[in-house]
């Protein structure tokens, strides 16, 4: 049986290995589906700091968008060894909260389906990398 609340900032979410809802998400200027993940143990509750960075994230994107679409674009660029568009490259299916105040977002991508990409923000910084460096 699912497990579920109703957060004072997230919202209605289901626990399910984390707490998750569906949510739209608007990326380099494209509206996106998504899943909204705060990581959490076994009835543990969704921390103040995820509720914190879920807050702020979208500013963040907004404030630090030339950098991230670079990141990103130099990442897609290497591991793709040709040149596309970013939008052709990555198309975004979760935004993950993490208990240690990180957050990052999941993406898709055809160039490299086993690994896929992954932004990250940590201390402030933006990192990109394949997914499992950070999960």
């Amino acid at each position: 049986m699912l497990k579920k609340v109703k957060d004072k900032v997230f919202g209605a979410m289901e626990y399910k290995h984390s707490w998750t809802r569906k949510d739209s998400f608007i990326f380099l200027g494209k509206v996106y589906s998504i899943n909204v993940t705060a990581q959490a143990y076994r009835n543990d509750d969704i921390l103040e700091s995820q509720q914190i960075n879920y807050t702020n994230f979208r500013n963040y994107l907004d404030e630090h968008k030339e950098e991230i679409e670079k990141k990103l674009m130099e990442y897609c660029q290497t591991i793709c060894e040709v040149t596309i568009t970013l939008e052709e490259c990555i198309k975004p299916k979760t935004v993950i909260f993490e208990r240690d105040g990180s957050w990052g977002i999941l993406f898709d991508t055809d160039c490299d389906v086993e690994n896929g990409i992954a932004l990250f923000v940590i201390n402030n910084q933006i990192q990109v990398d394949r997914e499992d460096l950070f999960l």
